[in-house]
């Protein structure tokens, strides 16, 4: 049932970043990207499913991210792979590419998605990636 809301808010959230009616800016795009991986990781804490490690482990689950699958594997999103929610983690476990310069959407290990200025995102700590 989970898997079936999943794929349903993301496909609404696909069908709508593509309506020109409903223009959805690259920003934003990017937001809705990360609150559907942080669903996505949600999803796997509950199912007793540990995060993927490497690219290669998160392929075959890809499907239960649907609005941010496309974003990492093109790299516009990162994701220090491996790395959970906490909900008393406060590092940032993904996010926009650009954003240590240029400032960015960000996951943080306790689940929000955060509009950070780059000087914010140097002073906070980083998940560190899964070997």
């Amino acid at each position: 049932m989970r898997l079936i809301l999943i794929l349903l808010v993301g496909f609404v959230a696909s069908a709508t970043m593509g309506c020109s009616g409903n223009k959805v800016d690259s920003n934003e795009k990017l937001r809705l990207a990360l609150v559907d991986f942080r669903q996505f990781l949600e999803s796997l804490e509950s199912d007793g499913v540990k995060p993927p490690k490497k690219m290669a482990e998160f392929l075959p689950v890809e499907p239960m991210a649907p609005v941010a699958s496309e974003y990492i594997k093109n790299g516009e999103l990162v994701y220090f792979w491996g790395s959970g929610l906490s909900s008393s983690g406060n590092q940032i476990i993904a996010y926009e590419k650009g954003a240590e310069t240029n400032g960015g959407w960000v996951l943080f290990q306790n689940g929000e998605v955060q509009n950070v200025p780059s000087e914010q995102f140097g002073a906070s700590a980083k998940a560190m990636p899964s070997k």
